[in-house]
């Protein structure tokens, strides 16, 4: 069994899945699988994926259509390795990604996740921002109510803490990623290595447009829920209104605004 399990959700990833498992490929760690979840796609992905040679890779289907968290849940609980990273399907991690995090887990035996810090690319893999999140749990769980400071395909976590803390839910939606972290950083200690280590891939007209709402509902239960768990200023209480404009303004306008926000607000780190 390897230490590490990689786990790839991935629904209709063509042309862009390549160079995701090119990356994972790559990796100097090498005690590591991939476990790849293709929920039932429609396009190129399920044939590429039988052209895979590598032994390190194997590929699992639900029995239908499970939908963005529950593809999530199911890849994670098919693993059975101590340590589970996740990647997105469009997404790519520098070659020290694994190494990295996992050196760094090994040092801090009280952190149960891991992220890092990201550099964001476009459709054409230009570069387009940062993201650079908290580092220290201390800094994390002050700031939880602003930010999930840990996105999702560069998480690393220990399984037996996620399983402890019950893991991906449907709870808070499309912010189900904010919510993992939250808890963990809630109960436990998250932090994040500060180095570049994963490019997110930012797709306008994807799930950053069009999931925009329910994104937003999710993660003012979240940060709602934080605030009620006690321990921040009450300062802290204006982040509740970003998800609030987010569902407050028209469908039109949001969409208007999104793609010129997230790359204002992004566009640091360079």
């Amino acid at each position: 069994m390897t230490r590490v399990t990689v786990v790839l959700p991935v629904r209709d990833g063509m042309p862009l899945l390549p160079m995701t498992v090119e990356s994972l490929q790559a990796q100097t760690y090498r005690d590591f699988d991939v476990l790849i979840s293709d929920d039932h796609s429609t396009d190129g992905t399920a044939a590429y994926l039988a052209t895979l040679r590598d032994e390190r890779f194997r590929v699992i289907r639900p029995t239908s259509p499970v939908g963005l968290v529950e593809a999530h849940r199911y890849a994670v609980a098919a693993s059975s390795s101590e340590l589970v990273a996740i990647t997105g399907q469009d997404d790519i991690s520098e070659p020290d990604r694994l190494a990295r995090q996992v050196s760094f887990l090994d040092s801090a035996p009280s952190v149960s996740l891991v992220g890092c810090w990201c550099s964001m690319i476009d459709s054409a893999g230009r570069r387009v921002g940062a993201l650079r999140y908290a580092v220290t749990p201390a800094e994390i769980r002050s700031r939880i109510v602003r930010n999930t400071h840990v996105p999702l395909p560069a998480m690393l976590f220990r399984r037996a803490a996620y399983d402890a803390i019950g893991g991906f839910t449907e709870e808070c939606d499309y912010a189900f990623d904010y919510d993992l972290v939250e808890r963990f950083a809630r109960v436990l200690a998250v932090a994040n290595v500060p180095e570049e280590l994963v490019r997110v891939r930012y797709n306008p007209i994807g799930a950053s447009i069009t999931g925009t709402r329910r994104v937003q509902r999710g993660a003012l239960r979240v940060r709602w829920r934080a605030l009620r768990g006690g321990g921040h200023a009450m300062t802290e209480y204006v982040w509740l209104l970003k998800p609030l404009i987010g569902l407050l303004l028209p469908a039109a306008v949001v969409r208007r605004i999104t793609v010129p926000y997230m790359r204002e607000a992004h566009r640091g780190g360079g």
